[in-house]
């Protein structure tokens, strides 16, 4: 039986152990991990910083649990600063972008401009909605501008969040959310 450990809250220096407001982040014993490679960590945080106040958003393109390629697209939610919504036609080019290159979905990205690197409540909703698509999250957090934090979550069809541990193609990208 594999032992699971449920973070709490202001628990600091565990290893691969975080808090989420919204839900407790499951950490597995066996760390999963996605790769993003450095440039691609750059665009996302550059990403984020053009389209703020508003949140970015966008798909992580390539194979397995590697990507390869940042796909942007726009965000038309009513309210961008505190919610992404992706636009329906660009989202069907990225599938057939995809389909194309025979590569997928390895994540959804997008952007909190004023709060922590965790899923919110409505990010697990609509992630457990759009679950066919992918189930891998990458959030950039642009609480502090002059250090945005860039975290990968896991979220499954029950709503459970796992962190995802971002390797890279250089030195290990290490978050200090």
């Amino acid at each position: 039986m594999t032992e699971r450990i449920i973070a709490q809250p202001f628990i600091y220096g565990l290893p691969r152990i975080s808090f989420c407001w919204a839900a407790p982040i499951i950490c597995e014993p066996k760390a999963l991990s996605i790769k993003i490679p450095r440039l691609i960590l750059a665009e996302l945080i550059n990403h984020a910083l053009q389209d703020d106040p508003n949140e970015s958003c966008g798909l992580l393109l390539g194979t397995d649990d590697e990507v390869d390629e940042m796909h942007r697209m726009s965000n038309v939610n009513k309210k961008p600063i505190s919610r992404y919504t992706m636009q329906p036609g660009e989202l069907i080019e990225a599938q057939e972008k995809a389909k194309k290159s025979d590569r997928e979905f390895v994540a959804i990205y997008h952007s909190h401009t004023f709060t922590q690197g965790y899923p919110s409540k409505t990010d697990i909703k609509n992630a457990v909605a759009v679950a066919s698509i992918s189930t891998r999250h990458v959030i950039v957090s642009l609480v502090e501008k002059t250090r945005p934090v860039v975290r990968a979550f896991k979220i499954n069809g029950h709503s459970e969040v796992t962190e995802l541990v971002i390797q890279t193609d250089g030195e290990p990208y290490r978050a200090s959310d």
